[in-house]
């Protein structure tokens, strides 16, 4: 018979998804844990690109920068429902990461790195100098927080 921690190394998929599924909600603070959750998935997608392809990215910044303004300004603006927002930032994040892709693959070494702080600079920017949507240096407010109870 197999022990339990045989069982979870076989399916250590499923063991973490089903964990960071339950994280948030076991957590006495369950913004902390979304947050922890966030910026681990944002370190892992940094560590993929620089650990493992040697490339330095700047632009890491950009895609949450994209995907978090655009679920806000669907929330606040438009108002979508949380799951029709998420989606659209993440579709804006997509098609963002695509557009940079396209220009930065195309060069090596530290060019590679220039050229994605700079498309980072311009994403930073643009959100900065879009006041009427984004609030400019005062921040996205009115983000309301629905309730979220997974148990019913």
């Amino acid at each position: 018979m197999k022990s339990f921690f045989q069982l979870i190394a076989r399916h250590r998929v499923l063991a973490s998804s089903l964990f960071l599924m339950v994280f948030p909600f076991i957590m006495p603070y369950e913004a902390l844990a979304i947050n922890i959750l966030i910026f681990g998935l944002f370190a892992m997608g940094f560590n993929l690109l620089f650990g493992y392809m040697g490339l330095l990215s700047f632009g890491h910044a950009a895609f949450l920068g994209i995907g978090s303004y655009l679920t806000g300004i669907g929330i606040v603006h438009y108002g979508m429902s949380w799951g029709t927002a998420i989606l659209v930032g993440v579709i804006g994040a997509a098609i963002g990461g695509l557009i940079m892709g396209f220009l930065a693959i195309r060069t090596r070494g530290i060019y590679f790195s220039m050229v994605t702080l700079a498309l980072g600079q311009i994403v930073f920017y643009g959100f900065y100098k879009a006041e009427s949507l984004t609030g400019g240096e005062n921040g996205l407010r009115g983000v309301r927080v629905d309730s979220f109870n997974i148990f019913g």
